[in-house]
């Protein structure tokens, strides 16, 4: 029976899954960023950042397409070696 990481496949599906679990693991710091952000702006203007509401559904796409990576439920590569995911938020005036 063949697998598909035999030999250098293999060695290089795991240093990529390595060094995206590093990503992983700063992405952490940027989401926090984020967080404490949104909270900011939530306690001083009364409503989140639209912009941040954005970044943060992209970042927590990203976030996902990382750990599928990384757990081996995806063999796509994410960003950079993909498109880094687009929010699909529709964000309207309150009034």
């Amino acid at each position: 029976m063949s697998s598909q990481y035999e030999g250098n496949a293999g060695w290089q599906r795991v240093l990529f899954t390595a060094i995206f679990w590093v990503v992983f693991y700063i992405s952490q710091f940027v989401l926090a960023a984020i967080v404490v952000a949104q909270c900011v702006f939530t306690l001083v203007g009364g409503s989140p950042n639209d912009q941040l509401l954005r970044f943060g559904d992209s970042m927590s796409r990203y976030v996902h397409e990382i750990l599928r990576y990384v757990t081996f439920n995806s063999d796509q590569r994410p960003f950079p070696f993909s498109d880094f995911p687009k929010s699909d938020l529709v964000i309207t005036a309150e009034g």
